[in-house]
């Protein structure tokens, strides 16, 4: 398991690396990392990290799966909007994507797997 954590993260900053090449000025908005965590019941559970790696990058969320979490539901919301986007994914495959936006906001993701384990996380342009 910790092969495949340290091959996801260097996949993530190599795929990062290239963003930066197309975008010389760094621009934030051009690779940003969205930090995604299981939502707990437990409040007092540690966090081990997420089995979810995740990135922005014009207009569009790569999401890393961990494992095979089967059918996965994932929705986006542009919280100054109210603009939403959902989509139905299967995490065999390993990784997803989505297209959002490239207007200014904040803006919040969920992901429901098949077991009902919830996902989510932030992130503003």
């Amino acid at each position: 398991m910790t092969r495949q954590k340290i091959l996801v993260t260097f996949i993530f900053l190599f795929i990062g690396f290239l963003g930066y090449a197309d975008n010389p000025t760094g621009s934030v908005e051009q690779n940003k990392p969205i930090i995604i965590k299981k939502d707990s019941k437990q409040p007092r559970t540690p966090d081990y990290g997420s089995d979810i790696m995740a990135y922005y990058q014009g207009g569009v969320i790569y999401l890393q799966f961990g494992y095979d979490m089967g059918e996965v539901e994932i929705t986006v919301t542009n919280e100054t909007t109210g603009e939403m986007w959902q989509q139905t994914d299967n995490s065999a495959f390993g990784t997803a994507t989505i297209a959002t936006s490239t207007s200014a906001g904040n803006y919040y993701i969920t992901i429901v797997t098949d077991d009902a384990s919830c996902y989510s996380g932030s992130f503003s342009l």
